[in-house]
């Protein structure tokens, strides 16, 4: 799988929840996140054209699921878990 560009987003009422989306969406636009999940409402930038390697080891998170979710259905919400020893991302 190559390289995906996505832009991510932080909850605002919950730090440990993340939004990912293809880079350049506006999360406004996009209804899902906040239909299964109000934390989702209010986001905040984290990061901005993240280049996002879906084969790659992320600290906490499942980079297959997330890149799996953003090219079916164009977002992915996710939690990052700590893990033992890893390095904050």
């Amino acid at each position: 799988m190559s390289m995906l560009s996505v832009d991510l987003y932080q909850s605002a009422t919950d730090p440990e929840k993340f939004l990912a989306i293809p880079a350049g969406v506006d999360p406004t636009t996009l209804m899902g996140p906040m239909t299964f999940d109000q934390d989702y409402a209010q986001v905040v930038r984290y990061r901005e054209a993240f280049e996002f390697d879906p084969a790659e080891t992320y600290a906490g998170v499942n980079a297959a699921q997330i890149a799996a979710d953003i090219l079916t259905i164009k977002w992915s919400m996710y939690r990052r878990q700590a893990a033992q020893g890893a390095r904050p991302g």
